[in-house]
């Protein structure tokens, strides 16, 4: 007797996955998000920057006790350098997705990645 691998019932489910993550990939893939990094020092906004926009390195500092230096480059931002002793903000790393967040208690600066729909259509 001959084992069939698949029956026909079988490759008819495997299609209809295989066009729903298809769809869903493609439908992800056109949804883009604009990354804005937003800087603020003692609750205060002092910077907003289009993390899209940023292709080569821009430092940014502010009057801040201890002294920090935030580094923005390839659409990522980050606490370069950070005269406090735990150095936690730079162990945050860089931040490149919505809703990541550093911050430097010592200097009361705050680096938080937000993102905003691109190409939403209203009516």
């Amino acid at each position: 007797m001959k084992a069939e691998l698949f029956r026909k019932g079988d490759i008819a489910v495997i299609l209809v996955i295989l066009v729903a993550v298809a769809l869903f990939l493609g439908i992800q893939s056109k949804q883009t998000d604009k990354l804005e990094a937003v800087i603020t020092v003692n609750g205060e906004t002092v910077e907003t920057i289009d993390l899209s926009l940023v292709k080569e390195k821009q430092i940014f500092e502010f009057d801040t006790t201890p002294k920090v230096i935030i580094a923005a480059e390839n659409g990522e931002i980050y606490f370069e350098y950070a005269d406090c002793d735990d150095k936690l903000c730079i162990n945050c790393g860089k931040l490149s997705r919505k809703g990541d967040t550093a911050v430097c208690l010592p200097a009361r600066t705050v680096v938080t990645v937000s993102g905003s729909d691109v190409g939403v259509m209203t009516y």
